[in-house]
């Protein structure tokens, strides 16, 4: 199975060291969900990175800007969770897990 990798830049941010590994293809106006805390993000833009997009050479050549579009209700957390088998732990952190909805 093949992997798709990002550097993650969300709203106004010179540069970042986040990166976000899927199994799936992101595409521009996709909406990423973070399991981790329930914030919801829109995908505004893909392209390839520049030196000034990434904090370190080893995160990915493409970058995905996203924007925030708030959180996800305690509730329909607890759901998208439960149905995605994800458990927080102490080694989870901000887009280690998401799930995602293509642009429609």
């Amino acid at each position: 199975m093949s992997t798709h990798e990002y550097t993650v830049k969300v709203g106004v941010e010179f540069s970042s060291r986040r990166s976000l590994k899927t199994n799936k293809p992101l595409t521009v106006n996709s909406v990423v969900l973070d399991l981790y805390d329930g914030r919801r993000y829109r995908v505004i833009a893909m392209y390839p990175a520049k030196p000034t997009d990434r904090d370190l050479a080893c995160l990915p050549e493409t970058v995905m800007h996203a924007w925030s579009e708030g959180s996800l209700g305690e509730d329909e957390l607890s759901r998208l969770r439960e149905r995605a088998n994800y458990t927080p732990g102490e080694y989870c952190f901000p887009f280690g897990d998401v799930v995602f909805f293509p642009a429609s």
